[in-house]
């Protein structure tokens, strides 16, 4: 193992990973410890497995809720978030930060296969770099979040009184065509029965 390998390879220390707790603390203070939703956590995983694979997450993953004390992370092409994550109201931890190691650790393993190593160099230009990519773009204030319009709420009534409107309208419309195929029809049976009359006056005078 040359020195490049035995640099990349070497467990980076605590003091390393200050840089990232400073971003996960900020986020933690300027939301409140917010936890993301399960909406919000299969939108990052997405978003950064296509910024860092090059490439959109397989559509076979699926993804669920879990609690307690289990930790988030995928098994059997199954990504279980827990957003409620205990561990998040002590000392340094918090919702997001939980969220982004469990992902950043993943997708390390994603990217580099067996070569990856846990907490070395890769491991923290990774976690810093999605930590930072997610700060910088206020995910963790809810801009991931949609906003969903108030569906407007109609009176039955107005909505029956509207619906009758539409009913006679139709009708009406109805009428007026019946009547122009009536006119229509009625004009082309006096045209026979004139014919038919002359036809038949003729017969009788021969």
């Amino acid at each position: 193992m040359n020195k490049v390998d035995k640099l990349f390879n070497k467990k980076q220390s605590h003091e390393k990973y200050k840089e990232i707790n400073d971003i996960y603390q900020k986020m933690k203070d300027e939301n409140g410890n917010r936890a993301p939703s399960l909406k919000e956590c299969v939108s990052i995983l997405k978003r950064i497995y296509r910024w860092k694979m090059k490439r959109v997450m397989p559509k076979y993953y699926k993804f669920e809720e879990t609690s307690g004390i289990r930790h988030s992370w995928c098994r059997y092409s199954t990504w279980k978030f827990n957003v409620n994550d205990p561990d998040a109201e002590y000392q340094w931890h918090n919702y997001w930060r939980n969220i982004i190691h469990a992902i950043s650790h993943w997708i390390e393993y994603r990217k580099f296969g067996n070569e990856a190593r846990i907490h070395n160099l890769d491991s923290f230009i990774m976690e810093k770099s999605i930590a930072k990519y997610i700060y910088e773009r206020k995910w963790h204030m809810g801009t991931l979040v949609r906003k969903t319009k108030p569906k407007p709420v109609i009176d039955k009534n107005t909505l029956m009184i509207n619906r009758l409107k539409k009913n006679i309208s139709s009708w009406k419309t109805k009428i007026k065509r019946a009547d122009t195929y009536i006119s229509k029809y009625e004009k082309q049976l006096k045209y026979y029965e004139k014919k038919v009359s002359k036809m038949e006056s003729a017969i009788a005078d021969n």
